[in-house]
């Protein structure tokens, strides 16, 4: 009877604690957000956002409305030479700015993104460790980190020859949630990356 109630209430802790961080995690989101479209609402018209709208609301219609504006600005040919002329002089010289970009960018899935791909490193024995391609590294060789589970993003640095590399035809999301749940759904990776090429 006590076992049956311990792993009872063990299996309510696994569904409590995601659901409570998930929770914890939009939360906070949701107060960053309010906090970063306070001074986007003030660029508009007087009235234009009443006192009775509900903030939180207003708060993501103005962050989309402010990143999709960004965003096609940025898509110009002229502006995007010139922002990433800016770019390399001076955010690319801040700590972690672009390690931060890279990393949004590939959970993002953009097409022009080349760092934290997925992909598997094909070992002399036939086994394959999943890493992230980071760059490349001259004409043969690739900068692979092999993540720690189940921190998926962090882990060791290796310089691998190219042709013992496989990118895997899956999200940056769905390859990093399975490094965090210890291999968990890896088969579903590895299906999808034999589906891809056969």
């Amino acid at each position: 009877m006590f076992s049956f109630l311990k792993n009872a209430l063990f299996r309510g802790l696994v569904i409590l604690i995601p659901v409570v961080l998930v929770y914890i995690a939009l939360r906070e989101l949701i107060e960053a957000m309010i906090g970063f479209a306070t001074p986007i609402a003030d660029m508009f018209p007087a009235g234009w956002v009443k006192v009775d709208d509900p903030v939180g609301l207003v708060a993501l219609i103005l962050i989309v409305l402010f990143a999709l504006t960004l965003g096609l600005i940025w898509s110009a040919p002229p502006t995007r030479q010139a922002a990433v002329w800016l770019e390399m002089r001076t955010l690319y010289h801040v700590p972690f700015y672009r390690m931060t970009k890279s990393l949004v960018s590939a959970f993002l899935d953009m097409e022009d993104e080349r760092s934290f791909k997925p992909a598997y490193w094909r070992h002399d024995d036939g086994s394959l460790e999943p890493v992230f391609v980071i760059e490349e590294h001259g004409k043969d060789m690739y900068v692979v980190m092999q993540p720690w589970t189940p921190t998926a993003f962090a882990g060791s640095l290796r310089i691998v020859p190219r042709d013992q590399v496989e990118f895997v035809p899956v999200t940056l999301d769905e390859f990093s949630l399975a490094l965090a749940h210890y291999g968990l759904g890896l088969s579903e990776v590895m299906s999808k990356r034999k589906s891809d090429s056969g």
